[in-house]
């Protein structure tokens, strides 16, 4: 299975998550930046719908599948120390599977309520 890496990096005066070659809003804080990176990367795995799907190859050419909602990547966050300005510190515990549960539930009820009101 796929894993796709949320780099933390210094972008723009400040901090951001990058994917690939896409990077994120920039975040005045490394912690900020991380706690985004980490917020993104779970609702990234977070199981969806399973739908029908068409895209277009390099050649052109379409093609129709269909996407299960239960394919979903696996995601890490990847941080460098070393990197932190010397006025910042990581955190000082990693998150509580509560407080992911929390952050996870309210993520969901807002992406609810905006999907409702279209």
């Amino acid at each position: 299975m796929v894993t796709i890496r949320y780099e933390i990096v210094e972008h723009d005066g400040g901090w951001a998550y990058k994917v690939d070659d896409v990077f994120s809003e920039t975040f005045l804080t490394h912690d900020d930046a991380l706690a985004a990176a980490e917020i993104a990367a779970r609702h990234h795995e977070l199981p969806g719908s399973t739908e029908a799907i068409e895209f277009q190859d390099p050649a052109g050419r379409w093609h129709e599948q269909v996407a299960s909602g239960f394919d979903r990547p696996h995601t890490r966050v990847v941080d460098t120390p070393g990197a932190w300005r010397a006025d910042e510190s990581p955190a000082a515990e990693p998150r509580r599977p509560l407080q992911t549960i929390l952050v996870l539930a309210g993520l969901g009820l807002a992406i609810g309520y905006l999907l409702r009101r279209h």
